[in-house]
C-alpha cells in the first residue's frame, strides 16, 4: 500500500475517488456482459436496456472527471500525487469507452434478423467475451488493490485475446462467403467481435495506469516468460 500523504483530507478525497471508480468499473463490466448476452440470446429488450443505461456511464465519467479536477485545483498536489490523480482520470475515460463499446454491441444485437449464427461461432465469441470481462475486472482490481503483478498479468494475456479475435474474424469472413442468408448479420457480428477486442485493449490501458500509479513506472514489455 502506498504511504499516506501528510494531508489527511487529500488522502480521503483520493480514497473516495478510488472507490467511485471501482463502482464505475463494476457497472461497465455489467453493461458489457449484458450486451454480449443480448446478442447471444437475441434479446432486444436487454439490448435496449444496455443502450439506455449508457447515459449513466457518461454521467459517472463527467462526475468523476469533475471530482478529480477539483482535487487538482484545490489541493495543487506535488508531481507524484498529481500522477495518481491523472492515472485515475485515464481509467475513468477508459471505462467510459467500455460503456460506449457495450452500447455499440447492444445496438447491433437489436438489428439482427430472426436467423441464427453457427453454434461454434457463438461459442467462440462468448468465450472471448468472457475473457475480456475477466481482463477488465482484473485491471480494476489491480487499480483498487495497487497490485502491480496483477496489472502485468492483464497486459501479458492481451496477446491471447488478440489471437482469438483474429481467428474469429477469419472464421466469420469465411462464413460470409459461403452464406446464402443475410450477410448483414455477419457484418454486425464482425463489428461486435472487434468491439469486444477493443474492450480488452481498454483493460490493458487501465492496467497500465494502475501499474504506473502503484510503482511510478510504466509496465514495459511483458511476455509469458517474464
Amino acid at each position: 500500500m502506498a504511504p499516506a500523504h501528510t494531508d489527511r483530507h487529500f488522502d480521503e478525497q483520493l480514497e473516495r475517488l478510488t472507490s467511485s471508480i471501482g463502482a464505475m468499473g463494476d457497472f461497465a463490466i455489467a453493461q458489457f456482459s449484458d450486451a454480449v448476452r443480448a446478442l447471444m440470446d437475441r434479446d432486444a429488450e436487454l439490448a435496449s436496456r444496455v443502450v439506455d443505461q449508457d447515459r449513466m456511464i457518461d454521467a459517472l465519467r463527467r462526475d468523476l472527471s469533475a471530482s478529480a479536477a477539483l482535487v487538482i485545483v484545490k489541493r495543487q498536489p506535488l508531481a507524484s500525487d498529481l500522477d495518481e490523480v491523472l492515472a485515475d482520470l485515464r481509467i475513468v475515460e477508459d471505462l467510459e469507452r467500455v460503456g460506449d463499446l457495450s452500447k455499440n454491441i447492444a445496438r447491433r444485437a437489436r438489428s439482427l434478423s430472426a436467423g441464427s449464427f453457427p453454434q461454434d461461432v457463438l461459442t467462440g465469441f462468448d468465450g472471448m467475451s468472457q475473457r475480456c470481462v475477466a481482463q477488465v475486472r482484473n485491471a480494476i482490481e489491480a487499480f483498487l488493490h495497487r497490485n502491480a503483478g496483477q496489472a502485468r498479468d492483464v497486459k501479458m494475456l492481451d496477446d491471447s485475446i488478440d489471437s482469438e479475435h483474429h481467428s474469429l474474424i477469419e472464421q466469420i469472413v469465411a462464413l460470409m462467403g459461403e452464406s446464402r442468408g443475410d450477410v448483414a448479420d455477419f457484418v454486425h457480428l464482425l463489428f461486435c467481435v472487434k468491439n469486444a477486442e477493443r474492450v480488452a485493449d481498454h483493460a490493458v490501458n487501465i492496467a497500465e495506469a494502475a501499474h504506473l500509479k502503484t510503482t511510478g513506472k510504466p509496465i514495459g514489455p511483458v511476455t509469458a516468460l517474464s
